[in-house]
């Protein structure tokens, strides 16, 4: 049943309120099982008294690390995990005498070879972070890079730490293998409201951060949203019910517009509210990355949020095209920015307003219910690998292009064409719909001004909306809306052959490419289970050149010069 904002009255608004901060379950579950599980999931609401007891050993621990001249940090870790720290080294960088901040969030063979071989063991530190302390990707990488240490140094355990709950078996690897440090996180915080919590306190600090501003930034914010604050001037409510009423219209692509130097912070927003709000066909489709545009050429689903900062330079500002996507009656929210540390309030802000805005969905924001199909196909294909020593999937190579693909269950009678393939896309694909690109390759910049370009083809030549999520990151972001939220969505998915032999990983009988690939097609076959229109194209190991053939394809197919 959905909650529409506009219905309520002042007084039930009021009421509502009152039990989100008595974290009341019932909100968003009637089921006493679901509820026990959302109990288990409020944490985030009150972890800042929390981790203001543990600043100083954060901070401490800070400290010592640059003391024992530590150089690089590689945090392993996915999703929630990573996200957050990704983000804040990526705007705030490393301060001068602090480490740099490398986060290994993916199982690409080249982006690990590259952490293992451009760095000095002695100068570096890894954080193994991962709440269930079993997620696939980081411990993989744990077991790879374990021996390369222990085969240098006489005390590897030294150079690891860990971030995770009580009595996971990351807990238990950490002191079995005598880590430097393990910080156990509070377990009632769920990995993407997991920000202002050891995950991400801890990387922030030992890059620089000033976390005692952060938490005063967020501190903040949670006073204006409070029990006691009037709705009209709550920002979290605001912010929440603006989404949610127009979320309850169909207008379901939210559009995150950020002015430069706070842009990376539209991929922790992505995942946030993607894999909060997309279960049961509902959910608010993200949109961050795209090219501004002309607002004709954008469907009447799009709603949009800019954050702007205050400090930001005038000629760096969107602003004109806000005001012409308002002349255009778009729903436009600004958020204004105080500067950088502001981002600790935004934290707060939208764990609160998806919060909200999935009441008004009527969702359950704090499971994740479809990405587990995905990494038990995953398993299920390594399985197969590993007893027959081949990967099972064939491909179609297009008589014309000589592209290796395949195509999703709905669109098998157009397997052996890839420009058909293409075509039938489109032909069902909506104005209101969104194509996802959906790369397991290296993080590129190359290769993401390639997917730019035909991201803005596709919204230039259909109308629609487009995404773009990095394999197998996405997977615990966006993955969870791609097969659980709307249904108007198709996807490209790109893979590419091993250019050479990838080591096997200990103890897993498998290597990175190996992972990767089996990550790919378990999505694929998870998208094409769930009826949905997908493409899996399998590039060359030149993935580069291969990708802008593709690109000549595409834009030929949909009737592009």
């Amino acid at each position: 049943m959905f909650h529409r904002p506009s219905y309520l009255s002042s007084v039930e608004k009021e009421a509502f309120i009152s039990r989100f901060w008595k974290k009341d379950p019932s909100i968003w579950a009637r089921d006493r099982e679901i509820q026990e599980q959302i109990t288990n999931r409020l944490g985030w609401l009150d972890v800042i008294p929390k981790m203001r007891e543990a600043q100083a050993e954060i901070e401490g621990f800070a400290q010592a690390v640059r003391q024992r001249g530590i150089k690089r940090i590689v945090l392993l870790g996915m999703g929630g995990s990573s996200l957050c720290p990704l983000i804040l080294s990526q705007v705030f960088g490393s301060k001068e005498g602090f480490p740099i901040l490398k986060v290994l969030d993916t199982t690409d063979p080249d982006e690990v070879a590259l952490v293992a071989t451009s760095g000095d063991w002695k100068t570096t530190l890894f954080l193994v972070a991962s709440k269930s302390g079993t997620t696939l990707e980081p411990s993989a990488l744990f077991n790879y890079f374990w021996p390369l240490l222990e085969n240098e140094l006489s005390d590897p355990g030294l150079h690891f730490v860990a971030i995770t709950d009580q009595g996971t078996p990351l807990a238990d690897l950490g002191n079995d293998r005598g880590f430097l440090k393990v910080f156990l996180n509070p377990s009632d915080i769920g990995g993407r409201y997991s920000a202002l919590s050891y995950f991400g306190l801890v990387p922030a600090a030992l890059i620089g951060v000033d976390i005692d501003r952060l938490l005063r930034r967020a501190e903040d914010m949670v006073s204006k949203c409070g029990p006691d604050m009037p709705l009209d001037t709550n920002p979290g409510y605001r912010l929440g019910e603006f989404l949610g009423e127009f979320g309850v219209q169909s207008r379901d692509k939210l559009t995150i517009l950020t002015d430069s130097s706070i842009k990376p912070f539209g991929l922790w927003l992505e995942q946030l509210v993607a894999e909060s709000t997309g279960k049961e066909t509902r959910g608010l489709v993200p949109i961050i990355g795209e090219s501004t545009g002309i607002p004709g050429f954008y469907g009447g689903e799009r709603i949009f949020v800019y954050l702007r900062i205050k400090e930001n330079p005038a000629e760096d500002s969107l602003q004109d095209f806000v005001s012409e996507l308002r002349r255009s009656d778009f729903p436009v929210y600004e958020l204004w920015i105080e500067d950088l540390y502001d981002l600790g309030a935004q934290f707060f802000l939208w764990e609160m307003a998806t919060a909200l805005v999935s009441y008004f969905l009527g969702v359950n924001p704090f499971d994740e219910p479809d990405v587990r199909l995905s990494k038990e196909k995953t398993g299920a294909i390594l399985d197969v690998y590993r007893v027959e020593g081949k990967m099972p999937v064939k491909f179609w190579v297009d008589p014309n292009s000589q592209i290796h693909f395949r195509a999703s269950e709905m669109l098998a009678a157009s397997m052996k064409s890839l420009p058909r393939a293409i075509r039938d896309i489109f032909h069902v694909l909506p104005t209101w719909g969104y194509l996802a690109f959906l790369p397991y390759l290296p993080y590129d910049p190359e290769m993401e001004d390639v997917i730019g370009k035909m991201r803005y083809l596709v919204r230039e030549a259909k109308g629609c909306a487009t995404t773009m999520g990095h394999g197998p990151r996405y997977l615990h972001s966006t993955g969870q809306i791609y097969k659980g939220g709307p249904s108007s969505a198709a996807f490209l998915m790109f893979t590419r052959r091993r250019a050479k032999d990838y080591p096997e990983i200990p103890d897993l009988g498998v290597s990175f490419w190996h992972i990767q690939f089996a990550q790919a097609v378990g999505d694929f076959e998870a998208l094409s289970d769930g009826r949905l229109r997908a493409i899996h194209v399998h590039l060359p190991s030149d993935y580069l050149m291969g990708l802008k053939d593709f690109s000549k394809v595409l834009s030929r197919s949909i009737g592009m010069k």
